[in-house]
């Protein structure tokens, strides 16, 4: 063993490390460390390698409890679904036991002349709305998308219905009764979202900025501060929050209005019964595709409604009262 080694194996153990030996300190002063070839050389890590070891591991644990909690969600969602509905549902009997009470009756209202036998429909401009359904030009001029295909009759039928429409339309303007415009892109069994442009109807619906025809005629068209919804379903509740809008202004009573009254108008008449409000159909504010259609409709709003045997007393709520455009206005006109 040449001098060399006697060192290298005086100066350090069998690791390769210093030995704390005073005695070998003492007799070859200073040891010259030198790592033997086959040992595994220990270095202190970076200070920036451990800063970014240490950001990688914090991400990853983020990542993991993101992951967990995200697993969760999916009961926390269905949780407050069901708190939801379950409070929806307490606001709806409520409101349900309060019409069946009558306490929806101010001493002031005002009473529109319905079909059947001295049967009436009370309005009051702080609890009534006009809801005018779909009146717009691809449904009701011949530059539409289904009216072009109209016949002559259907054609003047829905001349007649706008003339209506924007009549009581103006008087309830003038009593101040809340009002509310649907506008559909349920164009059979397509939904036309593409009729919206650029409009996110989820952050409010707009008078303009729509496809051109899909949008309101002219006599009908909303005014600033009225309410509009664009729905994809055929009733007007369904696919919109219009329930929760007309709730805001204190609205129990529904006068109801526009078209086709076969398919969206009776399927809001139903809609809106469902919620517990009052409805009364204007029936000459309506139209369809024939009259043997609009009537069939109107049979079945109103033929449970004025049956003795069934909800005679329940007024509006079965599926609605049924009145001209003449009588209603003749009843609005009593109001202060």
């Amino acid at each position: 063993m040449n001098d060399e080694d006697m060192e290298f194996c005086k100066g350090k153990d069998s690791y390769g490390k210093v030995s704390s030996n005073a005695f070998a300190h003492q007799n070859y002063g200073p040891i010259q460390t030198r790592a033997h070839p086959n040992a595994i050389e220990r270095k202190r890590m970076p200070t920036h390698v451990i800063v970014n070891a240490s950001k990688v591991a914090i991400t990853v644990a983020f990542s993991f409890l993101s992951g967990l909690c995200a697993s969760k969600l999916p009961f926390f969602d269905k949780a407050n679904q069901k708190q939801s509905a379950k409070a929806r549902v307490e606001r709806i009997a409520k409101r349900c036991e309060r019409l069946r009470k009558n306490e929806d009756k101010h001493e002031d209202e005002a009473y529109v002349a319905c079909r059947g036998e001295a049967r009436t429909y009370p309005v009051h401009s702080s609890n009534t709305a006009l809801v005018i359904i779909d009146m717009q030009t691809d449904f009701l001029s011949s530059k539409g998308r289904l009216g072009k295909n109209y016949d002559e009759s259907v054609a003047r039928g829905m001349e007649r219905t706008i003339e209506n429409v924007s009549k009581l339309l103006k008087k309830c303007r003038e009593k101040g009764i809340t009002v509310a415009h649907s506008r559909s892109h349920r164009y059979g069994a397509s939904v036309r979202r593409d009729l919206l442009l650029d409009v996110d109807v989820l952050k409010g619906s707009p008078i303009e900025g729509v496809d051109e025809t899909y949008n309101f005629v002219e006599a009908c068209k909303p005014v600033e501060g009225e309410i509009i919804v664009d729905k994809w379903t055929f009733g007007a509740f369904a696919s919109t929050d219009l329930e929760e809008r007309l709730l805001e202004r204190g609205v129990e009573r529904i006068l109801l209005c526009g078209i086709l009254t076969n398919v969206c108008v009776i399927a809001t008449a139903v809609q809106a019964v469902d919620r517990f409000f009052r409805v009364c159909l204007v029936e000459d504010c309506c139209g369809a595709f024939g009259a043997g259609w609009h009537e069939k409709a109107v049979e079945l709003i109103n033929g449970p409604q004025i049956a003795k045997a069934n909800h005679h007393k329940s007024v509006g709520l079965y599926f609605g009262e049924v009145a001209g455009v003449e009588e209603t206005m003749k009843g609005l006109e009593c109001l202060l």
